[in-house]
């Protein structure tokens, strides 16, 4: 039987130093070398998708962007695309207006990344923004995106306040998806972001499946938006920090409190 295997990123498979511990990839690439097959679901981009997972050797396109995009590493494109309409991003665009509320605009074109924003910023947006740039698949562009960029999501960092009196306004659209969390690395901060209603993990869980062939899926995360990953995996499990909500909601726990566990779980499954 064919398993793919699908890891969400931050505080499942990579800690604060974002790179795959040497015993993790050992047992990834165990199940690869099997015939078994291996990616990310995460809310990241491309552009640190690549660096962070560049030593997994013969891994599958990954589920970037919460599910917005499906990214082939080799041909450095996006096999899937789900945006966001212009009329959805004014909409948005007042509720956070009217809430003194910046955020992030990602845009694709082509295989790279612009991301649009609003000064001033908060220290924690500043330092998000830094630790970013450079890279040669993102630019960060202060203003507004043009009308013609293929937008892709929302990406607000805020308080625990702000950003729930946020989240409480966000139904009002309709058509989108959104996800609050608290930040893995720094509990100070939390994140809400915003997508198209047809970008989730979930779908890129059965573009996959379906394109690939496999038999079964296996899904690892840490927080609430690994549910929709969940849901579409025939088998999920939550690391030991995880979230309560996804622990409810998986097949299992990993009891190993230390990065990597998933890895080592992935190469010793079926054993």
């Amino acid at each position: 039987m064919k398993t793919l295997f699908l890891s969400d990123l931050d505080g499942t498979l990579i800690g604060h130093d974002l790179t795959v511990p040497p015993d993790s990839a050992a047992g990834i690439h165990a199940a690869i070398a099997r015939g078994d097959g291996f990616s990310a679901a995460t809310a990241r981009t491309p552009a640190t998708v690549s660096k962070i997972l560049a030593p997994i050797r013969g891994m599958l396109p990954a589920i970037v962007m919460n599910g917005a995009g499906i990214f082939d590493f080799e041909k450095e494109e996006y096999l899937c695309l789900r945006t966001l309409s212009l009329q959805k991003e004014r909409e948005v665009r007042e509720i956070l207006d009217s809430l003194g509320i910046n955020a992030f605009l990602y845009t694709v074109k082509g295989g790279h990344i612009d991301v649009y924003y609003r000064e001033p910023e908060l220290l924690s947006q500043q330092m998000f923004r830094i630790a970013r740039t450079g890279s040669p698949y993102k630019t960060f562009v202060e203003g507004d995106a043009p009308d013609s960029a293929q937008r892709i999501f929302f990406c607000v960092i805020d308080s625990a306040d702000r950003t729930a009196r946020l989240a409480e306004r966000l139904p009002a659209v309709s058509g989108v998806r959104f996800y609050r969390y608290q930040d893995v690395h720094d509990p100070e901060n939390w994140y809400v972001e915003l997508y198209d209603e047809g970008a989730s993990k979930a779908a890129g869980v059965q573009f996959l499946r379906e394109r690939y062939g496999f038999d079964r899926v296996v899904a690892f995360g840490d927080n609430v938006n690994d549910l929709p990953l969940f849901e579409a995996a025939d088998e999920g499990y939550a690391v030991a920090n995880a979230v309560e909500a996804l622990k409810k909601a998986a097949t299992g726990v990993l009891e190993e409190a230390d990065i990597g566990a998933v890895g080592r779980f992935i190469g010793r499954y079926g054993g």
